[in-house]
């Protein structure tokens, strides 16, 4: 009997506890309780030399976040060391027995949601409790052997490592877990509001709103009606590694620095670019969420808070009349206008000769609006053109349908 507890002392349940021997019906397993606690409550023969080892699968993302990048980085370069041998076992992902960039690798991508496992289908190990663990390379005792058993054999104790949580905030199936530290800043980043029309592939900057000693942060960010593109580094050094392209309209970014980061207010952090399947606004098109990869920031402190993405608006100067898109068309297209106001507005289509085509009355909204013409509508194919008129404003553009 024993107990399988992390380092400080949480016990781990569901861990499967395996005594081996070479006879007849073995090898047989065990489970651990919620405490951690495990007792095989088996009949064993004297005198046989036996194995114990323990193994749990799966729950690779519990306890690992980008906060967990920031401490190894500053590990690798000798920043701020490790300061637990069973915090360097959890920083050694692929288990090379090294802590090198290639662990961050591998990490980034299973905090990105890129990947759902880690190298050799790792996600806990586990060393026999009261033996030494080397550091380089990271070895360690991994079974209990016993020799020649004679009588019961309790304290057989293992020290659970959970692979990527150096931080130790691992709770998931933890009895009593640890609480990471948390803080109540807000890392805010904000974008510009501006119209995108359907098609369009636009640079959008995110630029700081309150970014004060940031030592990283993650989220997910969904993209209605648009496309990730990609991404390009500003104050912050991003790249393709640091976002995960989950499906067109999900993203997820993860970003940790060696040092905690300022910049000013409107400075732009990095530049996403996008683009739009619709015409819509910047503001309908991106959230931030914890959809795949969880939502939040770190503080030079390593302590937890909040991340957020903020639209900045501006007031419209005046109408504005939009190129249809797409153009030329087939089979359907979209007329987009901005307006400062609301207002009614008249849009009319009509050809080459001067003919009206059609005509439609538009209670205007203030800000964009959009109206779809199909070809079976206008009926004709060739150069039309259309007209907004509202007020005093009038504008025309020239739209192509082609067979």
């Amino acid at each position: 009997s024993g107990t399988v507890a992390t380092a400080s002392g949480q016990g781990v349940n569901d861990v499967t506890v395996v005594l081996e021997a070479n006879v007849p019906e073995y090898p047989k397993s065990t489970q651990t309780a919620l405490s951690g606690v495990y007792n095989d409550g088996l009949l064993h023969n004297n005198n046989i030399d036996y194995k114990v080892t323990a193994n749990k699968g799966g729950d690779y993302l519990n306890g690992v976040s980008t906060l967990d990048l920031v401490m190894i980085q500053r590990h690798i370069l000798g920043l701020q060391a490790l300061d637990s041998n069973y915090k360097m076992i959890a920083a050694d992902a692929n288990k090379d027995g090294k802590v090198t960039a290639s662990d961050l690798t591998d990490l980034r991508k299973l905090i990105l949601g890129v990947t759902t496992t880690l190298p050799n289908n790792t996600s806990w190990r586990f060393a026999v409790a009261g033996t030494p663990v080397q550091t380089s390379p990271i070895a360690f005792t991994e079974a209990i052997n016993i020799t020649n058993l004679s009588s019961e054999m309790d304290n057989q104790n293992f020290v659970a490592v959970k692979i990527g949580d150096v931080n130790g905030n691992v709770s998931t199936s933890v009895n009593s877990p640890e609480v990471e530290s948390r803080s109540n800043a807000n890392v805010e980043m904000s974008v510009a509001e501006a119209s995108i029309a359907a098609g369009e592939v636009v640079e959008i900057p995110v630029t700081a709103a309150n970014f004060s000693e940031v030592s990283g942060f993650q989220y997910t960010m969904n993209l209605n009606g648009a496309s990730f593109v990609g991404v390009q580094s500003g104050v912050l050094e991003v790249n393709a590694n640091n976002v995960g392209v989950i499906s067109d309209n999900v993203v997820t970014m993860s970003y940790a620095s060696t040092e905690a980061v300022n910049a000013n207010e409107g400075a732009v952090l990095f530049t996403l670019t996008v683009k739009a399947d619709k015409a819509m606004k910047v503001s309908e098109m991106i959230s931030l969420n914890s959809e795949v990869t969880r939502a939040e920031s770190y503080n030079s402190d390593l302590k937890v808070g909040k991340v957020s993405l903020g639209v900045r608006t501006a007031p419209v100067a005046g109408i504005e009349l939009f190129q249809n898109e797409p153009n030329p068309f087939k089979g359907m297209t979209t007329v987009s206008f901005e307006m400062p106001e609301a207002a009614t507005a008249t849009l009319s289509v009509y050809d080459v000769t001067g003919k009206v085509v059609t005509v439609r009355n538009i209670n205007a909204i203030k800000g964009l609006n959009s109206e779809i013409f199909t070809k079976d509508q206008l009926g004709v194919s060739g150069v039309l053109y259309y007209t907004l008129v509202s007020g005093d404003f009038t504008a025309t553009k020239k739209m192509i349908i082609v067979e």
